[in-house]
């Protein structure tokens, strides 16, 4: 099996964990600046992939959010930062009303 490895133009640092709800989710409490949506991925800080973001708890001024864990077996550390890897590449992102045409570039539809 061939794996390719991804080139990440910046890392963005989402927040803190604060602990592993009876559920087995990750609760995290976010920056105040952070923009992150239901089903973005998340890392920790040596980059190994937690889980995909489900849902976002609490007022903008003080956001969470709840994770489900890719993982039953991991072990959260209270107060890890944790972060998100955008790609370089424009066709990994989702363009919300952005169509490709045939043989064109992206384009906004109206």
């Amino acid at each position: 099996m061939k794996t390719r490895k991804l080139q990440y133009k910046f890392l963005t640092e989402l927040g803190e964990i604060i602990h592993k709800a009876k559920s087995g989710r990750l609760i995290l409490k976010l920056l105040e600046e952070t923009k992150l949506n239901p089903g973005d991925t998340i890392s920790d800080a040596h980059g190994k992939k937690i889980g995909n973001v489900n849902e976002l708890i609490g007022s903008v001024n003080a956001p969470y959010a709840s994770v489900i864990l890719f993982s039953e077996d991991f072990k959260p550390i209270p107060g890890e930062k944790v972060f998100r890897f955008i790609s370089k590449n424009k066709s990994r992102h989702f363009f919300k009303g952005v169509k490709k045409s045939r043989g064109q570039n992206l384009r906004r539809e109206r």
